[in-house]
């Protein structure tokens, strides 16, 4: 289970960061199995037909990495 909060007015419309954490089941690495891991979840409103959203993780030791990227496109009308 993951949990996200961000701030009222943290940012434009066209931006969203919400940060939270999870416990890693491994996802972050063998390594980090049963840790609390901080996380962000950026969106990205890029135009109407075309939103990013990124995750990064930020596992203990280490600084913030992208874990993953999805962009989605309207390919109709």
């Amino acid at each position: 289970m993951m949990r996200y909060a961000s701030s009222t007015g943290s940012g434009p419309q066209t931006r969203i960061d919400l940060f939270g954490t999870f416990v890693d089941q491994g996802v972050a690495g063998e390594a980090f199995v049963g840790k609390t891991i901080p996380m962000r979840t950026l969106i990205r409103i890029e135009g109407p037909d075309r939103h990013v959203i990124e995750l990064y993780f930020t596992s203990p030791g280490k600084g913030e990495a992208l874990a993953t990227r999805a962009v989605y496109t309207r390919t109709g009308p």
